[in-house]
């Protein structure tokens, strides 16, 4: 899973209430609203994507489709890969599939603009929080 993609996106859904199965070769992690990150191993690619009504994919192989029965009725679909991961079959065989089939350079724009601001929020907290404890320390200090 990607660092400049996966982690952040499934990190932003997750912190707003989502739950987010990221799914690469090799494991399975899930991110839910209290801010944990677990790997999972009991689970597949198949009951995720059954579990799920948005999925986005980003494999970088021309090899790798979703596997079209697994995806739910009115399920939204977003293609970030360079390669097309999502079998055009879907939209015939699922019914009200959401389709968006690439996303272009003003949205990879927007996403890096909002990964900047997100980093920037953190860092924010991050000196608040230390600030808070050098004053507490300061004022352990004065007692």
């Amino acid at each position: 899973r990607s660092e400049i993609m996966g982690r952040p996106l499934a990190a932003m859904l997750a912190n707003l209430g989502a739950t987010v199965y990221s799914i690469d070769a090799h494991s399975t992690l899930l991110f839910k609203n209290n801010r944990r990150l677990r790997r999972i191993t009991n689970t597949t690619l198949q009951h995720c994507l059954l579990q799920s009504s948005i999925v986005v994919s980003a494999v970088p192989s021309p090899d790798f489709l979703i596997p079209s029965d697994a995806i739910l009725p009115n399920t939204t679909l977003v293609n970030v890969a360079e390669f097309q991961n999502i079998p055009i079959d879907i939209l015939e065989k699922v019914e009200g599939v959401h389709f968006v089939p690439q996303v272009g350079k003003v949205t990879v724009a927007a996403l890096e603009h909002n990964l900047i601001n997100l980093y920037y929020e953190s860092s924010k907290k991050k000196g608040i929080e230390e600030e808070k404890e050098a004053t507490a320390e300061t004022n352990t200090h004065t007692l």
